[in-house]
């Protein structure tokens, strides 16, 4: 399933230089609720995404679509880095997402905990997306269930750090498992925190009906650009 592959190894985060997993020092007290729950410090506007994959004989760079991100100038999530929409009224209620028949929930500090994609009431082709938290504001763990598909994801930080070092994703699809284990090295922030360069390292093992089918290793270089409302 290409969802349960590729969105992980895309995934879905203080000098303007600095070294290698060196944390944020920035507060994040004027960050809106959005922007601190997708992992990000400061006014954020949008974010867009460079992969290059350095498991091919010839490195290959893209833009990668699904983790382009937007927030409006009140720090509302527009898209998010699951490739959902939000739109709101005048008043900043939620009124529809990817479709008019979107669903979105919040808990009582804001946070976005529920997103349901249909088109209809019998929309088999529609999903459900949950997010989870820890103490410190940091999600820790999605789950995305669809028409005979899951797809879950854990989020392990290191110290004080709002961008995780590692990821543990499941997903299962008609029978095909899949177990992938991502960590991350950060090279470079900007001079607001928010980092701008990371390595990607992603074991992918595939089973079918109990049995390994096969093993994929591949590795990454993921870059950011990051816009902010002044």
């Amino acid at each position: 399933m290409r969802y349960a592959i590729i969105m992980p190894i895309m995934a879905l985060s203080v000098l303007l230089v600095c070294c290698a997993n060196t944390p944020s020092k920035k507060t994040d007290t004027n960050t809106p609720t959005d922007v601190r729950s997708f992992g990000l410090v400061g006014n954020v506007k949008d974010i867009s995404v460079t992969v290059t994959d350095l498991s091919d004989a010839e490195p290959t760079s893209w833009q990668d679509s699904t983790q382009y991100m937007k927030f409006d100038d009140n720090g509302r999530v527009l898209k998010d880095r699951y490739d959902n929409l939000y739109k709101y009224d005048d008043k900043g209620n939620f009124i529809y997402g990817l479709s008019e028949k979107s669903k979105m929930r919040r808990d009582e500090k804001g946070r976005i905990v529920y997103y349901e994609n249909r088109m209809d009431e019998e929309d088999d082709q529609g999903f459900t997306l949950k997010f989870e938290y820890d103490e410190n504001g940091r999600m820790v763990k999605t789950e995305r269930t669809g028409w005979e598909s899951t797809v879950d994801q854990t989020f392990t930080y290191a110290d004080n750090h709002i961008y995780p070092d590692r990821i543990n994703l499941e997903s299962e699809d008609e029978g095909d498992h899949y177990s992938t284990v991502i960590t991350y090295n950060y090279k470079k922030f900007d001079n607001i925190g928010n980092w701008t360069e990371r390595e990607i390292h992603s074991v992918c093992k595939h089973t079918i009906d109990g049995e390994l089918e096969d093993t994929t290793d591949s590795k990454s270089i993921e870059k950011r650009e990051i816009h902010y409302y002044q």
